[in-house]
């Protein structure tokens, strides 16, 4: 395999959450016998709390590093169709160009990805909201997360659909994953600026 397809698999793979899913069960329940006194206390009800801006800003991070991971399977499943635009909404600096690189070379080696890459663990391990765009390099809003994504099921594969995938990859890889808002603070710009291995994280697979 010659090093730019080594680079390419590196950029689908390595630097590749999947979905909140809550599962919900429960039966209809047979209501208790309410019993009422001559005199009733009105229910009190607590305020729902305000969340603070790194709250907000590590909840809205959050739903966009899990935007970014589906995008590796709905940007890259078809690669000849695909705008070179379809990871603008998830990605910014250096980790958009990765991901367009990573698109143009799916294109030109006719390869394309089967599957998911699903989030084994999400954990945030940062919030720091300090901005100062007149510094160099900017100083911008940015969470940071290690996220263990479960690749078990995500696969690229060739022209003729033989995977080209090293057969010793781990079912598991490590991630830390930065997110940086660049026109905070509007809650919809963040995007994914950076994703590096995370050595000292313990995955599992």
């Amino acid at each position: 395999m010659t090093r730019p397809v080594r680079q390419t698999l590196s950029v689908l793979l390595a630097a590749l959450v999947v979905l909140l899913a809550a599962t919900c069960t429960g039966g209809t329940a047979q209501p208790s016998p309410v019993t009422t006194s001559a005199t009733s206390t009105p229910a009190t009800t607590s305020p729902t709390p305000t969340p603070t801006p790194e709250g907000e800003a590590a909840l809205r991070a959050e739903e966009v590093v899990r935007a970014y991971l589906r995008a590796q399977t709905n940007c890259l499943t078809d690669p000849p169709t695909t705008e070179i635009t379809c990871f603008d909404p998830v990605a910014i600096g250096t980790e958009l160009v990765s991901l367009k690189n990573a698109l143009t070379s799916a294109q030109a080696m006719e390869t394309r990805v089967v599957g998911e890459i699903a989030v084994a663990s999400i954990e945030l391990q940062g919030v720091d909201l300090t901005s100062d765009a007149a510094a160099s390099p900017p100083v911008v809003p940015t969470v940071v997360f290690d996220v263990c994504a479960d690749v078990g099921g995500y696969n690229v594969v060739d022209n003729a659909g033989q995977s080209i995938v090293p057969h010793d990859r781990a079912a598991t890889s490590p991630l830390k994953v930065s997110v940086y808002n660049y026109e905070y603070p509007h809650q919809t710009q963040w995007r994914v600026g950076y994703v590096v291995p995370a050595e000292d994280l313990a995955c599992g697979g």
